[in-house]
């Protein structure tokens, strides 16, 4: 039977192919801004990381988990950070390979899943930076434990992800321009509901989320929201501590 990461690695290839709006790089004018100290940094939603969670990224290492794509790592890095970017697909990698060519920055590129981050040592981050993508792991559990095991005493996990209306609802036509309804449980797996071809994808709980994080060893700092065009395009992102003694 294939490994699911092997499915979402060419799945996520075949939206980098197709050039949806988050696979693009970072545009000249972000770039030359970060290297002018003005770092703005999205992690797969519409509103920016607040500015006051970026604070002192120079001179810092920091992890994107799965975090390709060409526009995380060379941000950070033109800023002055010292960046190792891991992620699945290696189209959206490659997008990093070209970014750190054409603008002379030094990346460390691996190819690895999330929720197995054994060839970092412990403590090996002050950052890690974490785009859109626990919607890709089955469990968020395990992808925690291994932050908070890579993270140094006092550093930092920035994280975005769906909120789980997301996918609690789905759309429904009545020939009057259609609605909304909640009509699934949390949390969800693709593989569960008819219509979804090979695509996979899973909602998690805020429990999970949340729980998941502070259980991993993490004090929540900061908590933002970002609501799309769509009702339930709803996003959620948090800044978190790794406390001194991990439980």
């Amino acid at each position: 039977m294939e490994n699911i990461y092997e499915i979402v690695a060419r799945q996520i290839d075949r939206l980098a192919d197709g050039h949806v709006r988050w696979s693009a790089c970072a545009s000249r004018e972000q770039m030359e801004a970060a290297f002018r100290g003005r770092l703005v940094l999205s992690l797969g939603i519409d509103k920016p990381v607040p500015s006051d969670w970026l604070a002192g990224v120079s001179g810092r290492a920091v992890l994107c988990l799965a975090g390709a794509g060409g526009l995380q790592a060379p941000l950070l890095a033109a800023a002055g950070a010292r960046v190792t970017v891991l992620d699945l697909s290696q189209k959206m990698l490659e997008k990093d390979r070209r970014m750190a060519e054409q603008y002379g920055l030094s990346l460390r590129i691996e190819q690895g899943n999330m929720t197995d981050l054994s060839r970092f040592a412990d403590g090996a981050f002050d950052c890690v930076i974490n785009p859109v993508s626990l919607c890709y792991v089955p469990d968020v559990r395990p992808v925690f434990r291994e932050c908070s095991r890579v993270l140094r005493p006092g550093g930092e996990l920035l994280l975005a992800a769906p909120c789980p209306i997301a996918y609690v609802c789905d759309y429904a036509e009545d020939g009057n321009g259609g609605y909304y309804k909640a009509v699934n449980r949390m949390p969800y797996r693709s593989a569960a509901h008819p219509g979804q071809g090979d695509w996979v994808e899973f909602g998690h709980t805020m429990e999970d989320y949340l729980g998941g994080q502070l259980a991993s060893g993490f004090a929540i700092l900061g908590y933002a929201e970002c609501q799309g065009e769509d009702i339930t395009d709803l996003f959620f992102m948090t800044r978190a501590v790794r406390a001194s003694a991990v439980p």
